[in-house]
């Protein structure tokens, strides 16, 4: 695989903590059989899963709501990008607050999160639709 072209899976899905499993585990196989280590792929396994979980919990208006989370896979790294139909605003208000909070060192999801990537964007539009976008290099390379 060439480092400028990228093997891309998006996978849709709705807005209920029930699905994450098994995008989780889509993600894990994937990253697997394109020889990914399984360290690299583990901890891969907990950023999809947080990221997922917080376009659930935060970013969900209702179960119906379709959260999207694109992967792009290159010889060097892995992209994630998660993004849902925007919440409440009660919703976004926490999602920002907890982002806040994390910031800060109170949380530990996304801050772990960061820590096992090299780059996490947040963007919430004007709309409040909801992006995370995460980059993760290859150990070893």
């Amino acid at each position: 695989m060439k480092a400028e072209t990228a093997y891309r899976m998006t996978v849709s899905f709705p807005g209920e903590l029930d699905y994450i499993p098994l995008v989780r585990k889509l993600v894990s196989d994937v990253l697997l059989v394109l020889h990914f280590s399984p360290k690299f792929t583990f901890r891969s396994e907990f950023i999809v899963d947080e990221l997922c979980n917080n376009a659930v919990t935060y970013g969900s208006s209702t179960d119906r709501s379709p959260v999207e989370l694109l992967c792009e896979t290159y010889s060097d790294r892995v992209e994630f990008t998660v993004k849902d139909q925007g919440g409440s605003s009660e919703n976004i208000k926490r999602l920002r607050q907890a982002i806040a909070e994390e910031s800060s060192g109170k949380g530990a999801g996304l801050e772990l999160v960061r820590l096992l990537a090299e780059k996490v964007t947040c963007t919430i539009d004007e709309n409040n639709l909801t992006q995370i976008h995460v980059v993760r290099t290859r150990e070893g390379l």
